[in-house]
């Protein structure tokens, strides 16, 4: 994971100080009750932090470190409420990330499928707390090892933060399908 986000941060450091300038607070005074951590890059590590304790594979550790590219140009102030909101943010990093996928792939660190993989599992990080059971089983019926992989990443997502309202169960969701 060190190599990976070493790659990362000195190959595109205008996305890193994107994400370390964008927080998801309002302001000084103000807390983002789901982001307490602050600013996305540091949210980002804690994430690929959590990945790497959890030793899950190359697809979540890419997945991990680029899943919230987007954020910086998808924020929004809701000044009625004072939140940071982030809508679309998850199509806009599937977009972002592509490129730098096909630079791992040329680099031989990742595969073409496995680019299209994480290219997916960005874009659909944010779907699982939207969904019934029964939406799940439909959508990914004969997909298990891409909803595994798509399990792991909410996981790390959701561990990767500072908040009282984290409520995701990974065997809960894993259980499904057997």
């Amino acid at each position: 994971m060190t190599q990976l986000i070493n790659w990362f941060s000195t190959t595109y450091p205008k996305y890193k100080k994107a994400l370390l300038n964008c927080h998801h607070n309002f302001d000084e005074y103000e807390t983002n009750p789901y982001h307490v951590e602050g600013d996305c890059w540091s949210h980002t590590m804690m994430v690929c932090k959590v990945v790497e304790l959890k030793a899950y594979d190359k697809v979540v550790e890419v997945s991990a470190l680029l899943h919230d590219l987007g954020k910086p140009q998808s924020r929004k102030i809701n000044l009625n409420n004072k939140h940071v909101q982030f809508f679309g943010h998850e199509e806009k990093s599937a977009l972002l990330a592509r490129p730098l996928l096909e630079a791992l792939i040329r680099k031989g660190e990742i595969t073409k499928d496995e680019s299209l993989e994480i290219e997916e599992l960005i874009l659909l990080h944010g779907t699982l707390y939207k969904m019934n059971h029964e939406e799940i089983i439909k959508k990914f019926r004969g997909r298990e090892s891409f909803f595994k992989h798509l399990v792991e990443l909410v996981e790390c997502d959701g561990l990767g933060r500072f908040t009282d309202s984290y409520n995701f169960d990974k065997e809960e969701l894993l259980n499904l399908f057997k």
